[in-house]
């Protein structure tokens, strides 16, 4: 028997685990197992194949060139994994397996608050499953769905536009609004310059900086102690009655949401019934309530 046949798929999945993670902690924690099983499975594999597949650096964990040959090929198998359970199982039985949604935690957040019961209520064989991250490079599975702003789609996978999504600047309704300080979007990688340039307008030179945050949550709670006025997604911040809109008219930054898919399994049932139920809910989980907006605004 080669040694192609005697592979164990749970080795491969590791590898496609670290990939996505750049971690062996990381991947382990994806896999539900401990680190010292995925460490002996990515050895094993490493041992089938006769290569290092990875190399352990400071900042995580870097495929080799084998490596890389090795995760095409995995991923190959799982896309085709995919396609045979959709195959056999049929559309009858609605979508079934795994989903992961990729993003922002405040992003994922509000969907979860807002839409996802209902859409697994309806498709009770569909397991959704959220990972927080910064925006990757190309998409290391074929049933992922990553939400990323500003982000141009890398080869081999399929983007569109979900929607726009309106921000204002709030400040804490305790707050004077006097020589209040700036809570601000921080983008160490400067991958999003259009929210920056935004923040630096508005900002201007008079508003010290008092917080810097990666997440809008994170802003949100500092804006909502006080801490100073700030840059917010309005479906966020006109829902939180401690908050208070510094102005009135037309939100002062738009920013344009973009889902990102693996197109090998863009079309298969999970995928299809994953990507319209996003664009059905889009406008309710990321836009205001007009009722809402008109309540909040300071006059």
């Amino acid at each position: 028997m080669g040694m192609v046949d005697e592979m164990d798929w749970d080795n491969l999945k590791v590898a496609l685990a670290i990939s996505r993670t750049g971690s062996l902690t990381q991947a382990a924690d994806m896999l539900s197992i401990d680190r010292s099983t995925a460490g002996r499975r990515l050895t094993a594999l490493e041992a089938d194949l006769g290569s290092i597949l990875f190399i352990r650096t400071k900042t995580g964990f870097a495929p080799t060139d084998a490596g890389e040959l090795a995760i095409s090929r995995a991923l190959e198998i799982q896309n085709n994994i995919d396609l045979m359970i959709d195959e056999v199982v049929g559309s009858d039985e609605g979508p079934v397996g795994v989903v992961r949604l990729v993003g922002h935690a405040w992003l994922l957040q509000r969907l979860m608050h807002v839409a996802v019961p209902s859409f697994l209520s309806a498709h009770p064989q569909l397991d959704l499953r959220f990972v927080n991250d910064a925006p990757p490079g190309a998409i290391r599975s074929g049933a992922t769905l990553s939400l990323w702003f500003e982000v141009e789609p890398r080869d081999g996978e399929f983007a569109i536009k979900l929607g726009e999504i309106p921000y204002a600047v709030y400040r804490s309704r305790d707050a004077g609004c006097d020589r209040l300080g700036w809570v601000s979007f921080h983008d160490e990688e400067k991958a999003h310059p259009l929210i920056a340039e935004a923040n630096d307008r508005l900002r201007g030179t008079s508003a010290a900086s008092r917080i810097t945050a990666t997440d809008a949550g994170i802003m949100l709670l500092a804006i909502r102690q006080g801490v100073g006025k700030g840059l917010l997604p309005m479906c966020l911040a006109e829902e939180d009655p401690s908050l208070i809109r510094t102005s009135s008219g037309e939100p002062e930054f738009i920013r344009s949401l973009h889902l990102h898919a693996h197109y090998d399994t863009v079309q298969t049932h999970r995928i299809q019934s994953s990507l319209r139920w996003l664009r059905d809910v889009f406008n309710g989980v990321f836009h205001p309530l007009p009722e809402k907006a008109l309540c909040q605004r300071e006059h």
